[in-house]
């Protein structure tokens, strides 16, 4: 459980930091999986827990997810992955964090036929790029921001580091 909080007085301190770790954030997005997906009607694609690297330069992560392909028509499974990155970004409405401007970096599956492999990196880019921007990967509850809220801070806004996501939270 993310707990937000904030030592001291607002308005004598300023600007503030927590830090989401790495393992935290793949623990959130990680509840998602495994999804199982069928594509074209002749194959049945699993995606299972991700994999994640940060670029705070770019701040952004990126997800690359195993896959596991079952040809329906020829009954043989193949194995693969698909990279995505994404931004993150919060949203005070609900209390989400979701996904922002997500790209699909690459999808392979080995030993797929050639049309089929077309039509799972079709499917995956317009997942990624049209399907997932503002998915929500963590829901906070309101328990969460409790304590920075009583000290006079709200949520500014998030940043990927070296070690996590930083979330900024500025006096109101």
């Amino acid at each position: 459980m993310l707990i937000l909080t904030v030592a001291g007085c607002a308005s004598l301190m300023g600007p503030r930091t927590v830090e989401i770790s790495q393992g935290e954030l793949l623990e959130k997005l990680s509840g998602q999986f495994p999804l199982t997906q069928r594509v074209l009607n002749v194959l049945d694609v699993q995606a299972l827990s991700p994999r994640l690297s940060l670029q705070p330069q770019a701040n952004r992560v990126t997800a690359t997810v195993p896959l596991v392909a079952r040809d329906l028509l020829r009954s043989r499974e193949h194995t693969g992955e698909v990279a995505l990155s994404f931004g993150l970004r919060y949203e005070p409405t609900d209390l989400t964090i979701r996904l922002r401007e997500p790209r699909l970096e690459s999808a392979r599956v080995a030993g797929l036929p050639e049309p089929l492999q077309r039509g799972l990196t079709r499917l995956a880019g317009w997942l990624a790029e049209d399907r997932l921007n503002g998915q929500v990967i963590h829901r906070l509850k309101p328990e969460d921001l409790r304590s920075a809220d009583r000290m006079g801070y709200v949520v500014h806004d998030l940043r990927v580091t070296a070690s996590g996501l930083a979330v900024d939270l500025r006096p109101r």
